[in-house]
């Protein structure tokens, strides 16, 4: 390979959009390299520009053509692949594109074996968990997909710029399967959590009083620890992460689900009911809005100090 081990003396990253702008402002001012930001809006680059002091790709990707490491953080696969294909052939060989995107686990392993046949480009996965709060605080968890091993440690170098930590999850893909699974398993328990909670509404029982209970018990989650009592309770739905995207998310989990195992029934059946969700809500909506749909459904909505059916549904 014809990178060093650590952080080459230009960095590259793409996609500056609620995740990547704070990921890329982290590796601006951790690394030691030049770090060289494109997005599709050059004004945004030239805020992080300003911001953080990062250098802003004038001339499109031919101002990449020096990194030894391409962070991509955009929003599907087929962005991915558009991106990667350009790139690559302008690149030094042994050189490392680094997708932070959530992707398609089997496709993003046909593109990176393609892209080493034919440039010597290597291809790492790298998605990443925690959220727009978490990619600004720098506490992110990274899932690293490798099948070169110094490539592996190269990027583990990268994304310690901008994660807290970063678990090296197998071959490529492997980062994107792992957080496909991560991102249905949250939806599942979202959706799980409000039905319980809707039901002991209706019987009496205020949903935070209930949420005291299950917080301090085995059926706790994130979902209930955090983004029901702060998200939906306070009817804010401001979490920062667009339904539209968790559902393609949701897509590639249940992908993956028909490939490796066919018969898993509780992880479809929670799919089904967040693509239903998606279909009957706005395109901005946040994914924590799934709930309405349930709540539509009820007949009322899930309210802190509110027990019966009071409140109608948005």
């Amino acid at each position: 390979m014809a990178v060093s081990s650590s952080i080459a003396r230009v960095t590259a990253f793409c996609g500056l959009g609620a995740m990547g702008y704070p990921m890329a402002g982290h590796l601006a001012k951790k690394s030691k390299s030049r770090c060289v930001v494109w997005n599709r809006t050059e004004a945004k680059a030239e805020r992080h520009a300003m911001e953080f002091g990062s250098v802003v790709a004038r001339n499109g990707f031919r101002d990449l053509t020096e990194a030894r490491v391409v962070v991509l953080c955009l929003p599907t696969t087929a962005e991915d692949a558009e991106v990667a294909e350009s790139l690559a052939p302008q690149l030094a060989r042994g050189s490392c594109i680094m997708s932070c995107t959530s992707g398609e686990s089997s496709q993003t392993r046909s593109l990176a074996s393609s892209l080493l046949d034919r440039y010597g480009v290597h291809f790492v996965d790298a998605p990443v968990s925690g959220g727009p709060a978490g990619a600004r605080a720098g506490t992110l968890t990274c899932m690293l997909g490798a099948d070169d091993e110094e490539s592996a440690k190269f990027c583990d170098t990268v994304a310690q710029t901008f994660a807290q930590k970063v678990v090296r999850t197998g071959p490529v893909g492997s980062g994107q399967a792992v957080k496909s699974i991560n991102n249905i398993l949250n939806t599942a328990h979202l959706l799980l959590a409000s039905e319980g909670l809707l039901a002991l509404q209706r019987f009496g029982v205020c949903p935070e009083v209930a949420l005291s209970v299950i917080n301090s018990s085995s059926g706790r989650s994130l979902q209930t620890q955090a983004r029901l009592p702060d998200e939906v309770l306070t009817r804010e739905f401001g979490y920062g992460f667009k339904l539209p995207l968790m559902a393609k998310d949701v897509r590639y989990a249940e992908n993956m689900l028909k490939a490796e195992f066919p018969q898993a029934r509780i992880l479809p059946a929670a799919a089904k009911l967040l693509h239903e969700a998606a279909a009957s809500l706005p395109e901005d909506a946040d994914y924590t809005r799934a709930v309405c749909f349930l709540e539509q459904q009820a007949g009322f909505e899930l309210r802190p100090h509110q027990v019966g059916r009071q409140q109608h549904a948005e």
